[in-house]
């Protein structure tokens, strides 16, 4: 995109004030104003559909889950064990923070029973092969590691009584099987299930590309803007349509650097963080640098050689314009010849010193606070009648003014790009942007120009089975 000069000469003057401007010694004294950090947000909802979750399970879980040998269940009873997976795992939302698994079970083995009845040992073995559909619930919580974590495991039904009745022995095998189970389900879905989905390479890839510089072009000169990142951050739900949704946050400082390609190593993903925020946000702040070189090309090819029209027909030529800091404020340097009606030419320099602001009503940028000076060697024309300064400064105004609506709108699709981070699996990409100038800084090389972009991301999942690597 064509770099523009953002400064429009004058367009709106207020407190003017005619004062001895000395170019070399700035008014402002003491410490350079810091410029603030330009910091980019963007918090993105990442929905995982538990359809993936249940694809992934049941590939991972094995078809034997369990087996014991000789398992003592008290009075002399004992069971030899096995636990099967009879058919497909499914999960269920049971809120924003549980998620329920109904897992087909078949219980097969034997119940040994070894007593002394009237002194006299009696040992038997009986079959049993039983089906369940127990449900159980936990909270999914998302590791240090990025993978996904199970807590509070608990088997809210069998799906079936499980008391028996074998020779006379009601025996109860829920006080016995519950432990083992609920262990095994954790070992089996925490070694070989859930703790297997990780998300630990999308997050690496999205913490990669978020940094990833973007290359533009200013007024014939390249540039780059990249960001820092510093942090990331996430917290997990579960939605009632059966969605695990993670919130992303990320957040880094945005840098501009003109002429070569920062060479910037990736840093590695840094520990989790908790995310308390949920919206959908991207919040950037987005650094742009004017130099004084890039203002003054804008200006003499705008304004030099240019006649502006004065009272008595006199006529005002720039010949050579200059911008500078002026401490805190910009200040431009125009040399000019002076063609008066009937009278010797005049040659000279006009000082204009002011702060850029930004109107948001006429979308331009703008002096306020102005000072004005005119350095020539005919002492005599600073009194003379042609040297009005409301009206030379509205000549000024009417041929120097440079609207920059369009740039902001060009800006969008650059900041658009700057908040698109595309990886294998997912894309994220801004929409609904609203871009404002922030705030405008005067500083010794340039001045700078921070522009803010909100919004919200859309994100698309590309491949959702990489996500689950």
């Amino acid at each position: 995109m064509k770099y523009r000069c953002l400064i429009l000469i004058a367009t709106l003057f207020t407190s003017i004030a005619c004062k001895n401007i000395n170019p070399d010694k700035p008014s402002f004294s003491g410490d350079p104003i810091p410029l603030p950090k330009a910091i980019s947000t963007i918090n993105v909802p990442l929905e995982i559909p538990l359809t993936y979750l249940e694809d992934h399970l049941n590939e991972r879980l094995k078809e034997l889950l369990y087996s014991e040998k000789g398992l003592s269940i008290g009075n002399g009873l004992f069971t030899d064990i096995d636990v099967y997976r009879t058919g497909e795992v499914t999960l269920d939302s049971e809120g924003s923070e549980k998620i329920s698994i109904t897992l087909p079970l078949r219980l097969k083995g034997n119940l040994k029973i070894e007593k002394k009845i009237f002194g006299q040992p009696i040992s038997t073995s009986i079959p049993y092969d039983e089906t369940l559909l127990p449900e159980i619930s936990f909270s999914p919580e998302i590791g240090e590691n990025w993978e996904v974590a199970m807590a509070n495991l608990t088997i809210d039904s069998w799906g079936r009584t499980l008391k028996f009745d074998f020779l006379g022995y009601e025996i109860d095998f829920d006080p016995i099987l519950r432990k083992q189970i609920e262990n095994m389900l954790n070992r089996q879905l925490g070694s070989n299930g859930l703790s297997k989905i990780s998300f630990k390479s999308l997050m690496s890839k999205t913490w990669q590309a978020y940094g990833e510089p973007i290359e533009i072009e200013q007024g014939g000169t390249v540039a780059f803007i990249y960001t820092i990142p510093h942090l990331i951050k996430v917290n997990n739900e579960v939605t009632l349509d059966n969605t695990l949704k993670l919130n992303i946050g990320l957040q880094g400082e945005v840098m501009t650097q003109i002429g070569e390609r920062p060479d910037k190593k990736a840093s590695p993903l840094p520990p989790l963080k908790i995310n308390e925020d949920t919206i959908n946000l991207i919040d950037i702040t987005l650094p742009l640098i004017v130099t004084y070189g890039t203002l003054d090309h804008y200006l003499n090819k705008q304004l030099v050689g240019k006649v502006i029209m004065m009272d008595n027909n006199n006529e005002l030529i720039p010949k050579e314009i200059a911008t500078q800091s002026f401490g805190e404020r910009a200040l431009v340097k125009m040399k000019f010849n002076m063609k008066r009606d009937g009278k010797k030419d005049l040659n000279g320099e006009l000082y204009l010193v002011g702060k850029p602001n930004f109107d948001r009503g006429r979308e331009a940028i703008v002096f306020s606070d102005i000072e004005f000076d005119l350095n020539t060697r005919n002492i005599l024309a600073k009194s003379a009648s042609w040297l009005k300064q409301d009206q030379l400064l509205a000549a000024i105004e009417k041929n120097a003014v440079y609207p920059i609506g369009s740039y902001i709108k060009e800006t969008q699709s650059e900041l658009q790009q700057l908040g698109y981070i595309s990886t294998d699996f997912a894309s994220f990409s801004v929409k609904n942007t609203e871009l404002d100038v922030k705030d405008i800084f005067v500083t010794k090389d340039d001045i700078r120009l921070y522009l803010n972009a909100r919004g919200d991301m859309d994100v698309k999942l590309n491949h959702t089975d990489k996500v689950l690597d």
